[in-house]
């Protein structure tokens, strides 16, 4: 079995938990490194798939997780390294809202992770079980069929997935221009889900210019929006950054096409 039946394998393990027992399992256990509370049913799913791959992955695994860290499922160097959210959009689930995720992204070794160098990648909606995947290279999928973004170009004619909780007035200050310029705006509250929608045409983009956003947030969905032929970059058009720890803020700029790429870069930046 390759490290994409693996991922999903994974997700409909997570799935029938969080759907079930998971369902009760509200309370607080911990507080992570973020400094986030960590609900049961986040903990219990991340340690999910850490038991599913001790279980069933023979060669050692290097796990990132947003509520553990690093956990290794083998001595020795790492043929694969995770990044896991087992959660995506903690509070949608546990109010029964249906806009959350499993997000898992697989990257070759035990090197300084890079988007660029995920391999494979898995978003799933937990309430619905649509699962977007992708291989580095092969396109991506959604339930098992290709996709592909949107083909908008101007802002005007956009509706784009936004995240508004801006608790610094400058952050606030950035969207601004771009909330007066765009067709529509969203927010749903799971960002591995927002850009899995642009890779669909569910949204034309998905942006974050707070810069903190976090690697278990994106690190899979970057590679689904890739795949199918949107375009990524940071809110100043660079390249995403090498993830020296999972508490690294990230900003984060996908567009269905290559002009409201341009586009959105432009109003943000003035």
């Amino acid at each position: 079995m390759d490290m994409g039946h693996h991922l999903r394998a994974m997700f409909e393990d997570v799935r029938h938990f969080l759907l079930t027992e998971g369902r009760g399992k509200l309370g607080v256990v911990q507080q992570n490194v973020k400094g986030d509370v960590t609900k049961e049913f986040d903990y219990l799913a991340e340690g999910r798939i850490i038991a599913y791959c001790t279980r069933e992955v023979a060669v050692p695994v290097r796990i990132l997780t947003e509520e553990r860290g690093e956990v290794r499922t083998r001595p020795g160097r790492a043929a694969w390294t995770l990044i896991v959210d087992p959660v995506d959009g903690s509070e949608n689930f546990a109010r029964g809202n249906e806009y959350s995720s499993v997000s898992v992204a697989a990257l070759p070794g035990e090197e300084t992770p890079h988007p660029d160098a995920v391999k494979h990648a898995l978003v799933g909606r937990i309430f619905s079980g649509a699962v977007f995947e992708a291989t580095r290279g092969a396109g991506a999928t959604r339930d098992g069929k290709a996709i592909r973004p949107a083909g908008v170009r101007r802002l005007e004619d956009a509706v784009v997935g936004i995240d508004f909780y801006c608790p610094e007035r400058a952050a606030v200050d950035r969207l601004d221009p771009l909330l007066r310029c765009v067709k529509d705006a969203r927010r749903f509250g799971t960002a591995a889900g927002e850009l899995a929608m642009v890779s669909c045409g569910g949204l034309d983009a998905y942006v974050d210019v707070r810069d903190f956003l976090t690697p278990e947030n994106y690190m899979a969905a970057v590679l689904i929006v890739r795949e199918a032929g949107g375009v990524v970059s940071d809110r100043r058009g660079a390249s995403l950054l090498p993830i020296a720890s999972m508490v690294q803020g990230q900003s984060l700029v996908a567009a269905c096409t290559p002009a409201l790429h341009t586009a959105i870069l432009s109003v943000l930046n003035g």
